[in-house]
């Protein structure tokens, strides 16, 4: 079975080390933690990474890009010639974000041209829509509205946009999905869970176990949502409802 960033392209890439968008639940920030290459609180601090430096190569199957960090307009000169580059060799991108306006719009910009675009999927994460549920989980990261500017933009401009709810951080998500996403996204709708939670010291005790992540509230979402042809549910959901 395929598991974890795997179900969305077999190959990822990431040319930046930390991530300013600090999400309490970051993964990228938990192991780098626990292997002692950055403490927690340093990992707000982005730099470009050694992988920044090599070549890339056409990967079979596409990437998908970054995992660990995200796009921000101000650091454009570390990671726009690294997404150029991975296109320019032939390889499909997924792009996965927390999207900044700005930075969206300049990739839709420079990449219009339905040779560079045929050749590019979005991946927006919007968990929520409430903005301060966004700023307790995601303190750094765009607000909601402009995520959903991001993604307006970009469906616009003709490409291809689909939706990350990993982690799923409303509990009653199919008004949400029903009246702000269908009208934009062309791909698929991923709903998952946040992941490890227990190691990870940054949530605090009382906030590891979230209503929303209960068996019981996952179950009626997944009957609100099962009908709908473009959801699609992550390994983490099917294995807490035992889902084929």
């Amino acid at each position: 079975m395929i598991l974890g960033t795997k179900e969305w392209r077999p190959n990822n890439e990431n040319c930046i080390e930390g991530c300013e968008n600090d999400c309490l639940y970051c993964y990228g920030a938990l192991k780098a933690a626990q292997y002692k290459r950055r403490s927690r609180d340093q990992w707000r601090v982005m730099k470009p990474n050694a992988r920044s430096k090599r070549p890339v190569k056409l990967l079979k199957g596409g990437v998908m890009f970054p995992t660990t960090h995200d796009l921000h307009i101000r650091h454009v000169d570390w990671w726009g010639p690294f997404l150029h580059q991975l296109l320019e060799v032939g390889n499909d991108v997924l792009i996965v974000t927390k999207p900044e306006y700005e930075a969206v719009r300049y990739i839709c910009e420079t990449y219009r041209s339905p040779v560079w675009k045929d050749k590019i999927e979005f991946r927006f994460t919007i968990g929520t829509n409430d903005d301060n549920v966004a700023a307790h989980w995601e303190p750094h990261a765009p607000s909601p509205s402009e995520r959903f500017r991001a993604l307006a933009h970009a469906s616009t401009m003709g490409f291809k946009c689909s939706i990350s709810m990993e982690p799923l951080l409303i509990e009653h998500p199919k008004e949400m999905i029903d009246s702000l996403f269908m009208g934009w996204v062309t791909g698929d709708v991923w709903i998952g869970m946040m992941n490890h939670l227990k190691l990870n010291p940054a949530i605090p005790e009382e906030a590891r176990q979230i209503r929303i992540q209960s068996r019981e509230n996952l179950q009626k979402v997944y009957d609100s949502l099962k009908d709908n042809p473009q959801i699609r549910w992550k390994d983490s959901v099917r294995d807490l409802l035992g889902l084929s």
